[in-house]
């Protein structure tokens, strides 16, 4: 039987500018995604028909409501005739509604996966297309480890950088919704941006310092102001040597930024006797430490 195995990563968002709403009732938002090497794993098999999702944590939907299944779907709507069923077991590792983008790198890696064991040639152009359809952040898991998002997040633009440091996540035990996050956002007109491409600069330069002091997350202030204990954290992670902690998207999960491993070590070390959910990533620099060569070629140029 026809099968393939591989991780789909978490992301953090080193920096989040909300520019404004949208006449779609999306927000106008900038950020500079990151891939880490906490990751999900999925096994997908190939089936004559229907589609059978599995998951090691039994809160996790298995039904149409998870993004794993509406992928397959989505594929199957598109391309009907030409696909066929699979069986997915998905090992969950990220937590749900941490600001992680766990489902979300899962749906595209269903995505990806599809492609490959339908035999539906698919290139990234059409896998993006698709992959926007299913949520603002999924297109990101099938372009590049890190990169610029603009308009809702599904605009791209590759940042290259083959420089690996270490990414310390702090995930506080409760999930929160993203409508709720955005829907308590108020925005200031007249406050000053940070411009993402500096931020970019600092990051291709590794002067982490610099970027820790400059990054920027304005969802912060609408979960700080509602779980104190979550901005306790961030000051927490600095106090311990990040140079820089922030807020990963909407929440719950805070992380901080080390260029130095022992440190990084000891601020876990820290942080680990107060019982959060915790995990030290690296950064991810190739799509190639997630998928198989054969499902790859999809992403070449």
């Amino acid at each position: 039987m026809k099968a393939i195995t591989f991780k789909t990563p978490a992301k953090v968002n080193l920096g989040l500018n909300i520019l404004g709403k949208r006449e779609d009732g999306f927000h106008e938002l900038e950020t500079l995604f990151q891939m880490v090497n906490w990751c999900d794993e999925i096994k997908l098999e190939c089936l004559s028909r229907g589609l059978d999702l599995t998951c090691n944590q039994p809160e996790i939907p298995t039904d149409d409501e998870n993004l794993v299944i509406k992928a397959a779907h989505l594929l199957q709507i598109r391309y009907p005739g030409r696909c066929k069923g699979a069986r997915i077991n998905l090992t969950k590792n990220i937590p749900h509604g941490a600001g992680l983008g766990g489902g979300s790198g899962n749906a595209a890696g269903v995505l990806l996966g599809l492609n490959f064991l339908w035999n539906l040639n698919l290139k990234r152009k059409d896998l993006i297309l698709l992959a926007s359809e299913l949520g603002s952040d999924v297109p990101f898991f099938l372009f590049s480890p890190c990169a610029i998002g603009r308009s809702r997040g599904e605009i791209l633009e590759p940042v290259k950088n083959s420089i690996k440091f270490y990414v310390l996540m702090v995930y506080p035990g409760f999930p929160l919704s993203t409508a709720w996050v955005y829907g308590n956002l108020k925005l200031k007109l007249t406050k000053q941006q940070n411009n993402i491409s500096i931020l970019k600069n600092f990051l291709l330069q590794s002067e982490y310092a610099q970027l820790g002091a400059s990054w920027n997350n304005d969802l912060e202030a609408v979960v700080f102001q509602e779980y104190p204990e979550v901005f306790g954290i961030k000051k927490e992670m600095l106090a311990l040597g990040a140079k820089g902690a922030l807020l990963s998207g909407s929440g719950s999960t805070v992380f901080g930024i080390f260029d130095n491993l022992e440190t990084a070590k000891k601020a876990y070390a820290r942080l680990e006797e107060e019982k959060f959910k915790l995990f030290l990533a690296e950064s991810i620099i190739s799509l190639s430490e997630l998928y198989p060569d054969e499902m790859l070629a999809a992403l070449l140029p």
